[in-house]
Parts: C-alpha cells; sequence; structure tokens
C-alpha cells in the first residue's frame, strides 16, 4: 500500500490504484490475526473516503491540492508582484532562478529541487507554489 500511496504522490499513479488500495485494505482487514492488523489499513480507507476527490486529483491531473506532495508541485513567480530585486534567486540553493534588475525573475523548472526558499525569503510575496 505504501509503494501505491508514493506512486500517486510522485504523480505516477493511475485510477487502478485506488481499486487496489481499497481491495488491499479490505483483505489486510479481514485476513489479519490480530487486532492490530485488522486496524492498520483504516488510515489509507479513511483517507480514501473522505478525500477520494484529493486522490484523483493527483492521478488525473497531476495535481496536489493541499500542496503537499512536493513532486507535484511548482513554484511560479508572479510578474506583477516581482520587484527584481534578486533575493529570491540569492537563496535558490541550485540556481534555477534567473532574471535580472528590468525583468521579473523567472523559475526554470527542470532544475528546481521544489526546497521553497524561493518563496520563503521573498518579501513581497511574488512567488506562488501550484
Amino acid at each position: 500500500m505504501l509503494e501505491i500511496l508514493n506512486r500517486i504522490c510522485e504523480g505516477k499513479g493511475e485510477m487502478a490504484d485506488l481499486e487496489l488500495l481499497e481491495t488491499l485494505s479490505y483483505t489486510a482487514t479481514q485476513a489479519s490475526l490480530c487486532e492490530l492488523g485488522k486496524t492498520a489499513a483504516n488510515p489509507v480507507m479513511s483517507t480514501i473516503t473522505y478525500f477520494r476527490d484529493e486522490y484523483e486529483e493527483h492521478i488525473k491531473n497531476k495535481r496536489c491540492p493541499a500542496g503537499a506532495c512536493s513532486a507535484l508541485i511548482e513554484f511560479r513567480v508572479v510578474p506583477d508582484k516581482c520587484k527584481n530585486c534578486g533575493i529570491c534567486a540569492k537563496h535558490c540553493p541550485v540556481n534555477c532562478i534567473s532574471g535580472d534588475k528590468k525583468t521579473p525573475y523567472i523559475i526554470d523548472q527542470q532544475v528546481c529541487i521544489k526546497c521553497g526558499n524561493c518563496k520563503a525569503k521573498c518579501p513581497f510575496d511574488a512567488i506562488v507554489s501550484e
């Protein structure tokens, strides 16, 4: 179940994974010989029951509505808010942010490690995560 959940959080899940998670959860609950094993799948089943739309968003649109899955987050500079100060670029550990004093900065999504330093350090709230 953990491997399937990780796949979904990485944006590599498929709709069949939801059915498989439900089947595995039911089987674990029914086949377990101890009470702990009978309840081990409850967190998975509970999240599928109450947050199925978020699972589907991860699978269908490769997007994390909660902003918790780093593989599915993109940091972007909002041009209208960017003051071209370069603070975000100075705090980027992989130098994926470029720009100058005349144009808004941009983030290279191919290089970005999604650490969030840029967003945390920008005093103008010009960086958003999606």
